[in-house]
């Protein structure tokens, strides 16, 4: 499996000149509830490049907050997506998440799949995205320091809906599915315009994983408004 991704990867064109970049930087206040409670600010960036059949989407994100000067929450994440489409609606897909959580139970997850994807719905106002592939996943229990590696099932849907000129709404999940844990990521977002490049952003995010080392909570939540900077 690791292979297979890595060499799909690989098979990105490295010619991007006539590619096609399109990308959106974040900043903004957040509230976090779960296994770390805190106010703070988070970042992210996210970019996409399309050339020919491929599209390449690339993420990052950073959260920080202390409390009386104890840090209190720390994440940071990364995620790649590679499409090659062979035909106007279907695709196959390569993807890899790396999320560093210190307040999560384990000290890392990372994950790579690869499979089939479909655009299901494309309108004006309304697109879902569905892909689904086996995968393989690591995780470092935080306590014990005991690594554990699974065969996993993922599924990655995205559904947008154009509310008007000004305001859009979407929803992003992710489900990666093993034999001794599932790990769900649901991010719910409204974004208004502001002004040219400039928009505002609500998103409230839930992650939770189903088995998770003694004396940390299965869910954590989050609340941000932020700023978007399109690009």
């Amino acid at each position: 499996m690791n292979r297979i991704v890595i060499a799909l990867l690989a098979l990105a064109p490295v010619c991007v000149s006539a590619a096609e970049w399109k990308g959106e930087g974040e900043l903004g206040y957040t509230s976090t509830a779960g296994n770390s409670d805190a106010e703070t600010l988070n970042a992210k960036l996210a970019v996409t490049v399309e050339y020919d059949q491929w599209k390449h989407v690339l993420g990052l994100s950073a959260l920080q907050a202390s409390s009386n000067k104890v840090r209190s929450a720390e994440r940071y994440e990364f995620t790649h997506k590679s499409n090659y489409a062979y035909s106007d609606k279907s695709y196959v897909f390569a993807s890899l998440r790396y999320d560093n959580d210190q307040f999560s139970g384990y000290d890392y997850q990372s994950s790579l799949a690869a499979g089939i994807g479909s655009q299901l719905i494309k309108t004006a106002v309304h697109s879902l995205d569905v892909a689904v592939g086996p995968g393989y996943r690591s995780m470092q229990d935080s306590v014990t320091g005991q690594v554990d590696n699974r065969v996993i099932l993922k599924l990655d849907a995205q559904y947008a809906y154009q509310i008007s000129e000004y305001a859009s709404l979407s929803e992003v999940l992710t489900v990666e599915s093993g034999s001794d844990n599932t790990y769900t990521e649901s991010i719910t977002s409204l974004k208004m315009k502001i002004n040219g490049n400039l928009s505002s952003k609500i998103s409230y995010t839930i992650k939770q994983n189903s088995v998770v080392p003694v004396g940390t909570e299965r869910t954590d939540t989050l609340t941000s408004v932020s700023l978007v900077y399109g690009f």
